[in-house]
């Protein structure tokens, strides 16, 4: 049974961000903020069979503006209001939200003030020292900016699988050796066995403190490295050394099969996989294999194989 709680904490957030470029007041953004996290945290699951905007209204932090929100996701599967905000905010400007240092309230600034659109002018522009005019832009914080827009560059980088095989196996066995791991296995072309790796995707089930756990350990065995992002999700790191990005994901057990498949790829075989999904009436992505919002499986990739009624295929042979 697909649940929308993971939805709804992607959507409030991102409504949040886009607010917050756009210069909307703190507690109004703040209230999506809140939204979202109780949604996740603290929230039963919502699913098709409940979504009710009475019960809703009984949810910590959630009002009728909202509640109206989530009903119309679940019945439509859009939000106008977002859709609205995408389309006042160019793709350009959103896509800098990736980047670590630049919040909402310093990429409204780059596109209000300075009308800078996109990640290639903000460099330009960072260079050329007009950042210093703009509040909240100091030295530093550009260095940093600059630094991190340089890291995602690397990141693109491809490297010889010999020089990533013993990071992946030394990363891996010190995640497994962290108490509340139950797994732990890199994807990726890493695991397709690609004789070149662009950056290394490893997943990992078990409980919500793992993010910082995790992060610790990393942090004690590879000092020298830039963090590009953490959340309750997600950890990404570039080792400095030989500019290798890792992305540590954190997924739910029942979802760590098909999360398995998605993130191991490759693009192609996902695809296909989806569209084998659909004929069949499933919905297949990497929370699970769903058939009318009901949860089928997903714990597994052999399991998502067998209810979609295909054979499972090797990491090696998904080109």
């Amino acid at each position: 049974m697909k649940k929308y709680n993971n939805d709804f904490y992607k959507l409030f957030n991102e409504i949040a961000d886009l607010m917050g470029i756009l210069g909307e007041g703190f507690f109004r953004v703040r209230a999506y903020r809140e939204a979202a996290r109780v949604l996740k945290e603290e929230a039963d699951p919502i699913t098709k069979q409940n979504a009710n905007e009475a019960e809703f209204l009984q949810i910590n932090r959630i009002g009728k503006a909202l509640a109206q929100k989530m009903m119309e996701y679940i019945e439509t599967g859009k939000m106008r209001f977002l859709e609205d905000l995408r389309l006042e905010i160019p793709k350009t400007v959103r896509a800098m939200l990736k980047i670590p240092g630049l919040g909402p309230g310093r990429i409204g600034k780059l596109f209000l003030l300075a009308s800078i659109t996109s990640k290639k002018e903000l460099v330009k522009a960072a260079k050329n020292e007009e950042l210093l005019a703009l509040p909240g832009f100091g030295q530093k914080t550009i260095d940093k900016i600059l630094e991190a827009i340089e890291a995602d560059r690397q990141k693109k980088k491809k490297h010889k699988r010999s020089e990533v095989e013993p990071i992946a196996k030394k990363i891996i066995n010190l995640l497994k050796k962290i108490k509340g791991v139950k797994k732990a296995e890199a994807a990726g072309s890493f695991r397709r066995q690609a004789k070149a790796v662009g950056d290394l995707d490893v997943l990992i089930v078990g409980s919500k403190r793992l993010v910082i756990n995790a992060e610790k350990q990393i942090l004690k065995t590879f000092p020298n490295l830039t963090i590009l992002g953490r959340g309750e999700t997600k950890f990404s790191f570039v080792i400095k050394k030989n500019d290798l990005q890792i992305d540590i994901r954190f997924v739910p057990e029942e979802s760590y099969g098909a999360a398995l498949l998605y993130f191991t790829g490759s693009k192609v075989f996902n695809i296909k996989m989806r569209q084998h999904a659909i004929k069949k009436g499933f919905l297949l992505n990497e929370y699970g294999l769903f058939k009318d919002g009901e949860y089928v499986a997903g714990k597994t990739e052999k399991e998502v194989c067998r209810k979609l009624g295909i054979k499972w295929v090797d990491p090696e042979k998904r080109r």
